[in-house]
């Protein structure tokens, strides 16, 4: 037999290998990742659906991003806000956990900050942020997506005072942004 005649021969033999078990794995690893997905996405509505929905006052700045369109980086009140025991002369430090309890405004319809705090409430709507090197605190709900040519038309709703952001926070103070209403 042949060098080449080997080769072939065993080209064969390994192919009716691999064809045996292909069907079998190349459908696990297809429907393993399919899960991985779905499990994703089942994460991040079951956070929407079983958290608190709450309202929270919003003043945004209308940037564009060339490749995902218009969207809105929202700020809130307590963006900037410190636990009162807080050294005057405080270096922020990236990253550390910050805590603001929620507590209803005096409108009734909105919530505003109860007072930041560097430990976690016991009990009481709350969100969970982080600090940036910047001295503000993120969220996860600082941008939110609009179409294309709409990012004017919340920013200027947020200058007059008449822009809501209904965000959704689960009880470990995890928030998603559910959407913007503009207020008449």
């Amino acid at each position: 037999m042949s060098n080449k005649q080997a080769g072939s021969a065993s080209l064969e033999l390994l192919w009716q290998r691999i064809s045996l078990w292909r069907s079998p794995v190349l459908v696990a690893a297809v429907v393993f990742q399919l899960l991985v997905l779905m499990s994703i996405v089942a994460g991040h509505y079951s956070d929407i659906a079983r958290g608190q929905s709450v309202m929270l006052q919003v003043v945004p700045v209308d940037p564009r991003d060339m490749f995902r369109g218009d969207y809105i980086i929202l700020s809130y009140e307590f963006s900037r806000e410190v636990p009162p025991e807080t050294p005057t002369y405080y270096v922020p430090q990236l990253g550390r956990e910050i805590f603001i309890p929620l507590v209803p405004a005096a409108d009734g319809r909105h919530y505003r900050s109860g007072g930041a705090r560097w430990d976690r409430p016991l009990s009481g709507l709350f969100l969970k942020g982080w600090t940036t090197d910047s001295g503000q605190h993120e969220f996860g709900i600082g941008q939110f997506f609009v179409q294309e040519g709409q990012g004017h038309m919340y920013e200027s709703a947020a200058r007059r005072s008449q822009l809501t952001a209904e965000v959704s926070i689960d009880p470990e103070g995890k928030a998603i942004l559910r959407k913007l209403i503009i207020d008449n």
